[in-house]
């Protein structure tokens, strides 16, 4: 395998030492004082992010109070989702104690860390200060600043979807022989499906990058051997989760497949619009479209093909699935890391470019990139202070939309307040919520109690973990009391309603409120 330069693409910018510079290489001092900057940067958000979790009234949405429930019981696997983000909420609550906080303190960290890992990314691609650029952007994506505040399976997967690129690029760099690395880079995206099993397009990008290097002949490329040491590394770290599945009917896959609805096919591209357009408050608005740029592939640079190769299979896959049936914007995530290195070191990816005596300095045209970086950064990092200010107060002010998609996050503690005082009132301990999303926020609030939380399953067939794992069978002589959001007792055919019934009305947004009956009864 050749040896690239380890800055293929570096210019001599000594004149320019700032933050968004490349720097002199040979001017070490510089180039520390800069990374001492950047880190600082990037610690002061991730504190500042974190006092706003410690400080927000939003409540935990159901996704989190899922995994929180999940981490109660040890397991390689559960029912929608692979382990792994519920182990570091079970780490977490069991250092911090039952706090809100507590589920959602690891994100704004965990990020931290992949802004590290891409830093150290871009530094192996070109120069000092393309590391610098990248963890900046990283930082400050909108799709971070999010994902720093709600603890999510997209979370974990970046950090070690991230940490097996970085060991891709030090294979294809030779920092790191090629066995050690693929089985590190394998380790680390088997790691990632821990988390979400979005970490299996890392095998359609390694595919497409061997393919695109060896069929245009690439400066660097790496060996088919190199995909079977990837696989050994990805199976070794995996196989919990995949026997887990074999042993549980593939409960977590078919759940997958359920998301994916292709059953259901609408054809629609207005789908696949809408996607790409999301994508623009995904990672920004201006950062978006630059990192759009990565579609210009150049065959012959390396550092090019592998960027596009674990970038362009997810956002065309999940484009696709858009037009078939239907996708969320954050299916697409995967591609993010990829895209922003990609973002770092193009202001310095000016060389063999037309230099005849009417074109643009190479130099010029290096220094124009750099501020439109960071113009399109600068653009994020507003946007990152008005997500934690959002975060912090709880609301989103002025510029709440009519819907309010905070309200998913209020109302849930009023909720357990008003089941309580009818499961006194009434001397019962056994709660049948109406659906999954109370079920998971009655579990939070009754934690550690004697109250028992069931769902109870109308058709037989387990759509949701509560009905696999907490359902409703009849107890004879068991007092119960049951949500619904008619004024109809729901229909369970063994319990004997005594009819009284109590409203638990809050008011989650400016124009929705939460109302759900609840009955009391004797099974």
């Amino acid at each position: 395998m050749a040896t690239p330069n380890a800055t293929p693409y570096s210019l001599d910018d000594s004149k320019d030492t700032g933050m968004w510079a490349n720097g002199d290489p040979r001017d070490i001092s510089t180039n520390l004082r800069a990374d001492r900057w950047v880190f600082f940067i990037l610690l002061a958000i991730t504190c500042l992010r974190s006092l706003s979790i410690l400080a927000s009234p939003l409540e935990l949405g159901v996704d989190e109070a899922q995994y929180w429930l999940w981490s109660q019981t040890f397991d390689f696997g559960y029912f929608t989702k692979p382990p792994l983000t519920s182990w570091i909420i079970g780490l977490s609550h069991a250092a911090f104690g039952h706090h809100q906080w507590a589920v959602r303190l690891p994100a704004p960290w965990l990020h931290l860390l992949t802004a590290l890992v891409l830093w150290r990314g871009a530094v192996w691609l070109a120069s000092p200060a393309a590391g610098r650029r990248a963890a900046l952007l990283w930082i400050t994506l909108p799709a971070v600043g999010l994902g720093s505040f709600l603890m999510s399976t997209d979370t974990p997967l970046l950090l070690f979807w991230s940490a097996g690129l970085l060991a891709i690029i030090g294979v294809m760099g030779n920092r790191i022989g090629i066995e050690r690395g693929m089985l590190l880079a394998g380790a680390a995206f088997g790691i990632a499906f821990l988390a979400k099993y979005a970490a299996i397009y890392a095998f359609p990008a390694l595919v497409l990058l061997i393919v695109i290097t060896r069929v245009w002949h690439a400066e660097t490329r790496l060996p088919l051997k190199a995909l079977i040491w990837f696989g050994g590394g990805f199976l070794l770290l995996a196989s919990p989760n995949l026997i887990w599945n074999l042993s549980h009917d593939f409960a977590t896959v078919r759940h997958l497949g359920d998301n994916a609805n292709l059953a259901r096919q609408s054809y629609d591209i207005g789908n696949s619009i809408r996607f790409i357009g999301a994508q623009f408050l995904t990672a920004g608005p201006l950062v978006f479209a630059l990192m759009l740029g990565v579609f210009s592939l150049r065959t012959a640079a390396a550092t090019h093909v592998l960027l596009f190769a674990f970038s362009a299979p997810p956002l065309l896959i999940i484009t696709l699935q858009a037009f078939l049936s239907e996708a969320n914007a954050n299916w697409v995530l995967t591609a993010m890391p990829a895209l922003v290195l990609w973002l770092a070191i193009w202001p310095s990816q000016v060389s063999g470019l037309s230099q005849g005596p009417e074109s643009t300095p190479p130099h010029t045209r290096c220094l124009t990139r750099r501020r439109l970086v960071g113009m399109a950064a600068g653009v994020n990092a507003l946007l990152a202070a008005v997500l934690v200010a959002i975060c912090w107060a709880g609301s989103m002010g002025p510029i709440t939309p009519e819907s309010d998609p905070l309200r998913r996050l209020r109302g849930w503690h009023d909720l357990a307040v008003d089941t309580r005082a009818v499961l006194t009132t009434h001397d019962a301990r056994t709660v049948i919520a109406d659906r999954r999303a109370s079920a998971a926020l009655l579990h939070w609030h009754f934690y550690d109690s004697d109250i028992t939380v069931l769902v109870h399953d109308d058709d037989g067939y387990p759509s949701n973990h509560f009905e696999a794992n907490h359902p409703w069978a009849p107890t004879p002589g068991r007092r119960i009391v049951a949500l619904h959001a008619n004024e109809t007792p729901p229909a369970i055919g063994t319990v004997l309603w005594n009819g009284e019934t109590a409203l638990s009305d809050t008011k989650i947004a400016q124009n929705r409120s939460r109302r759900l009956y609840l009955f009391s009864g004797i099974e």
